[in-house]
């Protein structure tokens, strides 16, 4: 899916910030997977942990699941 939003100039952002901000929101409320996420914004899993502690999001959560994923592949 592709989505267009027009933000006014003042804003501060660049598209790309924008885009990270919205990826970051999305990983948060768990609409994103990791991988989405990655995808989208073209990072590797390390730059994707990065930019979520640039943007003040936990990688980890607390659901068993994630946990067990992450315990999988954690050499990757």
């Amino acid at each position: 899916m592709q989505v267009t939003i027009d933000l006014p100039d003042n804003v501060g952002l660049d598209e790309h910030e924008a885009k990270e901000q919205v990826v970051a929101l999305l990983y948060e409320a768990g609409t994103l997977s990791e991988k989405q996420g990655c995808d989208v914004l073209g990072l590797s899993r390390r730059a994707f942990q990065e930019m979520l502690a640039d943007h003040d999001v936990a990688y980890m959560t607390s659901d068993p699941e994630d946990i067990q994923h992450e315990l999988r592949h954690r050499r990757e």
